[in-house]
């Protein structure tokens, strides 16, 4: 597996996904030229949540791509800060002279966040996903989703809801006689299968539910002829960690993630 490569293919899909998915007010840059290279950027001026898996404000990197030069990050602090964001993170894929590129983030004040890894995982085997549930698994429209709200709550994601009807989407629930449990998504992106918003509510975890869910998404990436099937999670997600490597994806590279913030 190429993970220059495959990082630059998620950068694309991370881009069309935020053009599917993100509410208004978020404003997405993509940049061609000295000094910022092949940045892709998301601004948005109210997303102030303190951790990087929830916060809008963002660049997406795939190493030292050409144009990048050493006064593009103090340049980008320079964009986030105008437009009144105090926090912001640098979300930083291989690519070309990692090390130097790297060297560029941390010169300009960066703190790379400690806490967890944000690893990529691709499945290179074929054939079906083990799992063990007493839980129905179905395929939903956008119908269903509007009416799984209350049952849900917040293990309904706002991405899957805005993502609903959409093509290239396909929409799964687990459930517990006619009581929605679970939801996952999976999206078609160039040849790309992305297994994504996967949440289970609360009270019924450790049911088999993002087992079963994982599986039904491969059948049908596999079905349509999908050739990666690439999932992201979070290692302090340990359910969600382990749940895909008991599928058989396996860790290609981690996205380093570096956080400014004003007031540090």
């Amino acid at each position: 597996m190429d993970q220059f490569n495959l990082a630059r293919k998620m950068k694309r899909l991370t881009m069309w996904l935020d053009g599917c998915n993100q509410p208004a007010g978020v404003t997405r840059r993509q940049f061609h030229c000295v000094p910022f290279g092949e940045a892709y950027v998301t601004i948005d001026p109210s997303g102030r949540k303190p951790y990087a898996s929830g916060n809008p404000n963002r660049v997406h990197l795939c190493g030292l791509e050409a144009g990048m030069k050493p006064d593009g990050i103090p340049r980008l602090i320079e964009l986030f800060a105008s437009e009144g964001v105090g926090r912001f993170f640098i979300w930083f894929s291989p690519g070309p002279d990692v090390a130097v590129a790297r060297g560029m983030i941390e010169q300009a004040g960066l703190i790379r966040v400690p806490w967890t890894r944000y690893p990529t995982l691709c499945r290179q085997q074929r054939g079906p996903a083990p799992f063990t549930t007493d839980l129905d698994i179905r395929q939903v429209d956008g119908e269903e989703i509007a009416a799984a709200a209350e049952p849900l709550g917040e293990a309904l994601w706002p991405e899957y809801v805005r993502s609903a009807g959409r093509e290239s989407f396909f929409h799964y629930m687990a459930f517990d006689g006619d009581r929605p449990v679970a939801v996952a998504a999976l999206c078609l992106f160039e040849d790309i299968g992305y297994l994504g918003m996967a949440a289970t509510r609360e009270g019924d975890r450790k049911r088999g539910a993002q087992q079963a869910l994982i599986a039904a998404r491969l059948a049908r990436a596999e079905a349509l002829g999908c050739a990666l099937l690439v999932s992201e999670t979070l290692t302090m997600l340990e359910h969600s960690h382990r749940n895909l490597r008991r599928a058989g994806f396996a860790e290609i590279f981690d996205k380093e993630v570096y956080e400014w913030s004003a007031s540090a």
